[in-house]
């Protein structure tokens, strides 16, 4: 009856112990989301050590969250210029053991920028990677709060920069929509397809692409193509591809827009990655339309 008395007292003085003790920042916590791939992904509430294999995420993890928490880019990862300062990694093919090194306790990466069995190689290590979508302004959008819910960024600073393009169909938008061509590389001609942002801003912006008969986002089109479609703006990704491109393919000389000097470029870092410089595409595809 002694011993039970002792035990119990024991019991006790262990339990108001533990309810004593403060819980401190440091102390680790989690929670389970869904990413873009449908995958149950256990991350931690409050990580610590970011790793970003794709440009557009590193672009606005550096502009929205505390830049000391970012580990780790990918080795295209270079804008903003400071980036260029955190511990770059190979990613095509990613490097695992680069990457394991840096110890991350998350990893983020755009779908179609990381396999399904690199994925499962970071897991085994237990390094969670977030996969998420961003090829649809609504996407973007969507995953741009999540990116920042995830990492706890500034979303008085992000919703300021939301503001800065609107999403609204353009007022001045032509009586007929001009027919665009984006292109992101010359051989064989890849292109922006309907299902991309760069296409929703030329239709906000008065124009209409004219790849609209397949759901590919990137896909290749033959010289044919072009010129049944005859394009009236041509945007390529620099000056010297919109040279080479013509030189490569002069028949496409005979389409309107060349006839009539609608031949553009953006760079491509702004063109190619639906991050913080989104605006500013937005600006430029309006800008050229209005021409």
């Amino acid at each position: 009856m002694r011993y039970s008395l002792y035990l119990l007292i024991l019991f006790s003085l262990l339990f108001q112990f533990s309810c004593s003790q403060p819980v401190t920042e440091n102390d680790v916590f989690t929670t389970t989301i869904i990413d873009d791939l449908g995958r149950k992904v256990i991350i931690p509430v409050k990580p610590q050590r970011i790793v970003s294999i794709t440009p557009s995420i590193t672009e606005l993890l550096y502009t929205f969250t505390d830049t000391s928490k970012i580990v780790g880019r990918s080795v295209w990862c270079d804008y903003p210029a400071a980036v260029k300062k955190v511990s770059a990694v190979n990613s095509y093919p990613l490097d695992i053991e680069a990457i394991t090194l840096l110890q991350p306790d998350i990893v983020f990466a755009k779908t179609g920028m990381i396999s399904i069995q690199e994925i499962e190689k970071l897991e085994k290590l237990s390094i969670a990677v977030v996969v998420l979508k961003f090829d649809l302004l609504n996407e973007i959008q969507q995953n741009v709060r999540k990116l920042l819910s995830y990492t706890h960024g500034d979303s008085l600073k992000m919703e300021e920069w939301f503001k800065q393009f609107s999403l609204s169909p353009d007022t001045l938008s032509y009586s007929k929509a001009k027919r665009c061509i984006v292109v992101t590389s010359i051989s064989p001609i890849y292109v922006f397809g309907k299902n991309t942002y760069v296409s929703e801003l030329l239709e906000l912006s008065g124009g209409v692409n004219i790849v609209q008969d397949t759901k590919a986002a990137y896909p290749s089109v033959d010289i044919e193509y072009v010129l049944r479609s005859n394009p009236e703006v041509y945007i390529f990704t620099s000056l010297e591809q919109q040279n080479l491109f013509f030189e490569s393919y002069p028949l496409l000389k005979k389409t309107d827009g060349y006839k009539n000097k609608q031949t553009y470029h953006i760079d491509d870092s702004v063109l190619s990655r639906p991050g913080v410089r989104l605006p500013q595409l937005n600006q430029s595809i309006k800008s050229i339309l209005l021409k």
